[in-house]
């Protein structure tokens, strides 16, 4: 009995465990995902497609790999002479779209895994949590449906969708029309095609945190690094990129805009290192604020196009101290990478609105900070862990102290049951009498009655 008794506690904690770390901002400010829902662990693929798709309030709890690989189909497409899938390590182009000029060569019959072109698809009102940095989806992506909003995808890794195929699938997609989503501490890796791509309609969105790792073997510049990096060329795009970790990658990474649409963009403090290729492209139309980011080993940190556009800004100077109170930031280009080039036309900055992200840092300690913290496995390290009580054993667990002023814990108090501490907790570390907040792990703690049955039985051992 106290064996089950034990068992249902660490499910309990498995369970409650997981919720969203910090509070979404930038363009993404608002997603409360699926809010206070319980949380529920798909225990397969299918039920992870089931419960992503509505646009019911869910926490879905990632806490292994969602692997869509194996089933294999055969189409149609090209390869590229000067840079070859079959004999230089380039990718192949599934179907007709890429296939004109000269430089293309017809193949009859391409491979491919089949689950990468028919992406997830994601409705409103979810937060989508990789727990412990084993949320892993595997061969298919996210797509987050026309007019869905509300949505916080946290601490996930994508991978292994058709890498050595051109429009073999997309890692996240936003079909239009989507508000308050929040894409943070997540990882992309070896994808056919991009990476992040928002189009249509257009999307209002935050990336921060995340990890886009173009290493590869089939590139489509032959080159190592992947090139389909993120393009956002929806209408009215709103997004905010900060703290994101690009490498080795080589093109639009990011691609802003195209001729004709307006869009907004706010890029501080991303790092972009090892590239052999190009940063920033941007269209006219764009309305980009480039700050605080730090460029290593970069080719072109932008390209001559984005150059050109007198709204593409890389130098604001006094502009944002109207907006931020703040000036603009510096950027920061070491002597291995090319020129940042940009317009002058910062009128625009006053139209970004109170969307800064919260605590910009110099550029100079960009690059420290976000290897430190970007991606699934960091997710909590830019955020001091809640205290928590430690024992040697559980029925001489003490409460866990208060949280002080200023130490970044929400006040008030956790119910009975309610998580009261672990890495990366930023909720209530007190809780209600006659409750005392016990560690269970280092990722968690746990609000138990003092007389609950369930601390009886942790008692004895």
């Amino acid at each position: 009995m106290r064996f089950e008794i034990i068992a249902l506690l660490a499910v309990a904690a498995t369970t409650s465990a997981q919720s969203v770390v910090g509070t979404a901002y930038g363009y993404g400010a608002g997603a409360t995902g699926g809010g206070d829902a319980a949380p529920v662990t798909p225990a397969s693929n299918e039920e992870l497609e089931q419960y992503l798709a509505d646009d019911t309030k869910r926490v879905i709890l990632l806490n292994r790999e969602f692997d869509f690989t194996g089933k294999t189909a055969s189409g149609a497409g090209c390869d590229k002479t000067t840079c070859s899938a079959n004999s230089g390590g380039g990718q192949y182009y599934l179907g007709d779209l890429s296939c004109g000029g000269s430089d293309m060569t017809r193949v009859s019959s391409i491979t491919y895994d089949a689950a990468g072109i028919t992406p997830l698809k994601v409705g409103s009102n979810k937060s989508i949590l990789g727990v412990g940095g084993k949320g892993v989806i595997k061969g298919k992506g996210l797509s987050i449906a026309k007019g869905a909003s509300n949505v916080i995808i946290q601490g996930v890794e994508f991978t292994t969708i058709n890498p050595g195929i051109v429009w073999g699938g997309d890692a996240l997609d936003m079909q239009g029309g989507n508000t308050k989503i929040w894409v943070d501490h997540c990882k992309f890796s070896l994808v056919g095609r991009m990476f992040v791509v928002s189009h249509y309609d257009g999307a209002e969105a935050t990336l921060s945190n995340n990890e886009f790792d173009g290493v590869t073997d089939t590139s489509a510049t032959c080159n190592g690094n992947h090139y389909w990096t993120m393009m956002m060329i929806g209408k009215t795009d709103k997004f905010t990129l900060d703290k994101n970790y690009f490498h080795h990658v080589s093109g639009r990474a990011p691609k802003l805009g195209q001729d004709g649409v307006n869009s907004y963009f706010h890029a501080v403090n991303n790092l972009f290192e090892e590239m052999k290729g190009h940063a920033f492209d941007a269209y006219t139309g764009v309305r980009a604020l480039v700050e605080g980011n730090a460029f290593v080993a970069v080719n072109q940190p932008s390209t001559e196009h984005a150059a050109g556009i007198n709204t593409f800004v890389s130098k604001g100077g006094n502009a944002c101290s109207s907006v931020f109170g703040r000036a603009c930031l510096e950027n920061s280009v070491d002597s291995s990478s090319g020129k940042l080039s940009s317009g002058y036309s910062s009128g625009f900055i006053a139209q970004l609105g109170k969307i800064d992200v919260p605590k910009p840092i110099e550029a100079s300690k960009v690059a420290a900070y976000v290897k430190a913290n970007a991606g699934p496995a960091n997710l909590g390290a830019s955020s001091s862990p809640a205290p928590a009580a430690t024992a040697t054993t559980a029925a001489a667990a003490t409460p866990a102290p208060a949280a002080p002023i200023g130490s970044g814990f929400a006040a008030g108090t956790a119910k009975l049951y309610a998580q009261c501490g672990g890495q990366g907790f930023n909720g209530p570390a007190r809780c209600e009498a006659p409750a005392t907040c016990v560690k269970m792990n280092e990722w968690y703690s746990q609000c138990i009655n003092s007389s609950s049955k369930f601390r009886r039985a942790l008692g004895h051992y």
